[in-house]
Protein backbone atom coordinates (compact mmCIF):
# COMPACT_ATOMS: atom_id res chain seq x y z
CA UNK A 1 0.00 0.00 0.00
CA UNK A 2 2.55 2.68 0.80
CA UNK A 3 4.37 1.47 -2.33
CA UNK A 4 1.37 2.55 -4.49
CA UNK A 5 0.62 5.75 -2.19
CA UNK A 6 4.25 6.96 -3.03
CA UNK A 7 4.12 6.63 -6.39
CA UNK A 8 0.86 8.25 -6.48
CA UNK A 9 2.43 11.15 -4.77
CA UNK A 10 5.21 11.16 -7.07
CA UNK A 11 2.69 11.59 -9.67
CA UNK A 12 1.30 14.05 -8.35
CA UNK A 13 4.24 16.15 -7.70
CA UNK A 14 5.73 16.04 -10.91
CA UNK A 15 2.28 17.26 -12.25
CA UNK A 16 2.17 20.31 -10.04
CA UNK A 17 5.42 20.67 -11.34
CA UNK A 18 4.85 20.59 -14.87
CA UNK A 19 1.41 23.00 -13.84
CA UNK A 20 3.91 25.72 -11.95
CA UNK A 21 6.57 25.74 -14.91
CA UNK A 22 3.68 26.44 -17.71
CA UNK A 23 2.34 29.11 -15.70
CA UNK A 24 5.20 30.77 -15.31
CA UNK A 25 6.36 30.61 -18.51
CA UNK A 26 2.96 32.14 -19.92
CA UNK A 27 3.77 34.77 -17.27
CA UNK A 28 6.82 35.47 -18.72
CA UNK A 29 5.54 35.17 -22.24
CA UNK A 30 2.59 37.92 -20.82
CA UNK A 31 5.69 40.11 -19.87
CA UNK A 32 7.57 40.25 -22.88
CA UNK A 33 4.42 41.52 -24.89
CA UNK A 34 3.46 43.77 -22.41
CA UNK A 35 7.08 45.52 -22.21
CA UNK A 36 6.74 45.15 -26.26
CA UNK A 37 3.76 46.63 -26.12
CA UNK A 38 4.74 49.58 -23.40
CA UNK A 39 7.77 49.97 -25.97
CA UNK A 40 5.65 50.71 -29.00
CA UNK A 41 3.84 53.35 -26.84
CA UNK A 42 6.74 54.78 -26.03
CA UNK A 43 7.75 55.05 -29.80
CA UNK A 44 4.45 55.85 -30.97
CA UNK A 45 4.80 58.63 -28.03
CA UNK A 46 7.90 60.73 -29.26
CA UNK A 47 6.34 60.19 -32.78
CA UNK A 48 3.64 62.29 -31.87
CA UNK A 49 5.55 64.84 -29.72
CA UNK A 50 7.56 65.52 -32.71
CA UNK A 51 4.51 65.82 -35.29
CA UNK A 52 3.45 68.73 -32.65
CA UNK A 53 6.47 70.48 -32.43
CA UNK A 54 6.65 70.71 -36.15
CA UNK A 55 2.92 71.69 -36.93
CA UNK A 56 3.47 74.43 -33.56
CA UNK A 57 6.27 75.64 -35.48
CA UNK A 58 4.76 76.11 -38.81
CA UNK A 59 1.87 77.67 -36.78
CA UNK A 60 4.16 80.25 -35.64
CA UNK A 61 5.89 80.43 -39.32
CA UNK A 62 1.99 81.02 -40.55
CA UNK A 63 1.44 83.79 -38.04
CA UNK A 64 4.08 85.75 -39.58
CA UNK A 65 2.99 84.81 -43.58
CA UNK A 66 -0.64 86.20 -42.24
CA UNK A 67 0.44 89.49 -41.00
CA UNK A 68 2.90 89.70 -44.37
CA UNK A 69 -0.54 88.99 -46.49
CA UNK A 70 -2.31 91.21 -44.92
CA UNK A 71 -0.77 93.96 -45.24
CA UNK A 72 0.10 93.42 -48.88
CA UNK A 73 -3.54 92.56 -49.63
CA UNK A 74 -4.22 96.16 -48.51
CA UNK A 75 -0.95 97.62 -50.76
CA UNK A 76 -0.49 95.48 -53.55
CA UNK A 77 -2.05 95.55 -57.30
CA UNK A 78 -2.94 91.99 -56.71
CA UNK A 79 -4.94 92.33 -53.74
CA UNK A 80 -7.82 89.87 -54.46
CA UNK A 81 -4.97 87.18 -55.01
CA UNK A 82 -3.59 88.42 -52.00
CA UNK A 83 -7.12 88.28 -49.85
CA UNK A 84 -7.63 84.56 -51.45
CA UNK A 85 -4.08 83.45 -50.55
CA UNK A 86 -4.96 84.89 -46.85
CA UNK A 87 -8.31 83.02 -47.07
CA UNK A 88 -6.93 79.61 -47.91
CA UNK A 89 -4.07 80.20 -45.58
CA UNK A 90 -6.88 80.67 -42.92
CA UNK A 91 -8.17 77.12 -43.77
CA UNK A 92 -4.86 75.53 -43.41
CA UNK A 93 -4.49 77.15 -39.96
CA UNK A 94 -7.48 75.42 -38.80
CA UNK A 95 -6.72 72.48 -40.27
CA UNK A 96 -3.41 72.56 -38.61
CA UNK A 97 -4.50 73.31 -35.14
CA UNK A 98 -7.12 70.81 -35.25
CA UNK A 99 -4.54 67.94 -36.02
CA UNK A 100 -2.70 69.89 -33.01
CA UNK A 101 -5.60 68.62 -30.72
CA UNK A 102 -5.80 65.40 -32.24
CA UNK A 103 -2.19 64.45 -31.48
CA UNK A 104 -2.14 66.08 -28.02
CA UNK A 105 -5.48 64.17 -27.11
CA UNK A 106 -3.63 61.27 -28.23
CA UNK A 107 -0.09 61.53 -26.35
CA UNK A 108 -2.43 61.94 -23.38
CA UNK A 109 -3.99 58.76 -23.91
CA UNK A 110 -1.18 57.12 -24.73
CA UNK A 111 0.43 58.61 -21.40
CA UNK A 112 -2.00 57.34 -18.91
CA UNK A 113 -1.51 54.21 -20.93
CA UNK A 114 2.04 54.30 -19.72
CA UNK A 115 1.42 55.13 -16.58
CA UNK A 116 -0.92 52.28 -16.17
CA UNK A 117 2.09 49.93 -17.24
CA UNK A 118 4.41 50.81 -15.25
Amino acid sequence: IMMVSSIGFSAEKKSLESNLNSIESQFNELMKKEEAQKQSYIQQKAQLEAEVEDLKEKQTSREKLVEKLKVDSEVRWHRDKYKKILKNSETVYKNINKSIAEKEKKIAELDALLSVMN
